[in-house]
């Protein structure tokens, strides 16, 4: 602002960080992505902060940003390598109003930037951000049939940016997220303890500063695992880390997280009698629930019938591996509280 006229003179100083290590196939739309914003590039600084890839990740990120004429453009190299360190790192050389976190794996909008921080510059919410809307990488029926499985409201087990349709509104949680640089500082940035659901707790402190909030209009694209072996690793470690962040912050599990939990718990003893009974009808029954639930539930890629069959899949991967990752921990911490008390 002009101090003589209360007139802004330019727009704030945005800094754009994105955690990579070993990204050479995806970074370069990430970055893409960010040149092609509508807020005036002068007025970006792009961190990559590179866990030492060894797929030449930092060379893409020079060659891509090269002869733009962004503010400033920096790869930093963070020898541990973790999520929640390297975005550390990055707060560190941030020098922006705003920190916008952007992954490797994820596309912003055109408007992402502009209306985010507009949003932040003109409420009292403390972090914004927009939906996740999953797009397969590459061609093939499997990566269309992850994405498609992400985009199901009923397998994602309800999270507002996860939905198509949402309207902007608090939640307990965004994606990626746009924030105040100086807040973010002030509660020590990322967790470093936590190397999954980071974000979770990080919006979880960030949200006694103002409400976390969902922006409809600004849906990012992002590129999920390819296989249904990376995706069940993935949310399997997804739910030992939930349980694990349960126990270090004393927070209680969502309506929804308890649902994920409880009901294929309560469901698995009446559907296996029945299963006895009646083998063929519950089979049948059963398999025409989960092709109902991935017809009704997302919204993309429209694929081939094929496909659907790998949706389904891929819903039971997702839903699987979280469950079977919160029963591992929650088994590892009773065993630890046994030891402790014989």
């Amino acid at each position: 602002m002009s101090e003589a006229s209360g007139v802004r003179t330019q727009l704030p100083l945005v800094t754009c960080v994105i955690p990579a290590k070993n990204e050479a196939e995806s970074i370069e739309g990430a970055l893409q992505s960010i040149l092609d914003q509508d807020y005036p590039l002068e007025r970006i600084e792009v961190v990559v902060v590179d866990g030492c890839s060894d797929d030449g990740t930092a060379d893409i990120v020079k060659r891509t940003l090269d002869g733009h004429n962004l503010r400033r453009s920096d790869v930093v190299l963070n020898p541990d390598g973790r999520t929640p360190s390297n975005l550390n790192r990055g707060l560190l050389w941030a020098d922006g109003d705003f920190l916008v976190r952007v992954d490797a794996r994820s596309r912003i909008p055109r408007n992402y930037i502009a209306d985010t921080v507009e949003l932040l510059e003109t409420t009292d919410v403390s972090v914004v951000g927009g939906r996740q809307l999953a797009r397969p990488a590459v061609d093939g029926v499997v990566p269309h049939g992850i994405a498609r499985a992400l985009n199901n409201r009923f397998a994602m087990g309800g999270s507002r940016y996860r939905r198509a349709g949402a309207t902007s509104g608090p939640c307990d949680t965004a994606y990626l997220g746009v924030f105040r640089t100086d807040q973010l500082r002030e509660i020590d940035g990322w967790n470093e303890a936590f190397a999954t659901n980071q974000d979770f707790e990080l919006n979880r402190r960030m949200s006694s500063f103002g409400p976390v909030w969902f922006l409809e209009g600004v849906p990012v694209d992002y590129h999920p695992r390819r296989t249904l072996r990376e995706l069940f690793r993935q949310y399997r470690r997804f739910g030992e880390w939930k349980v694990r962040y349960w126990q270090t912050t004393g927070d209680k599990p969502q309506p929804r997280q308890i649902a994920l939990v409880v009901v294929p718990i309560a469901a698995a003893v009446p559907a296996l009698l029945a299963l006895r009974a009646w083998p063929r009808p519950i089979v049948v029954l059963a398999a025409a629930s989960a092709l109902v639930v991935e017809h009704i539930g997302t919204d993309g890629p429209d694929i081939a019938p094929a496909g659907r069959l790998v949706s389904v899949a891929a819903m039971g991967a997702v839903g699987f591996g979280w469950w079977l990752g919160v029963a591992k921990a929650m088994v590892s911490a009773l065993a630890n509280i046994d030891r402790r008390q014989g």
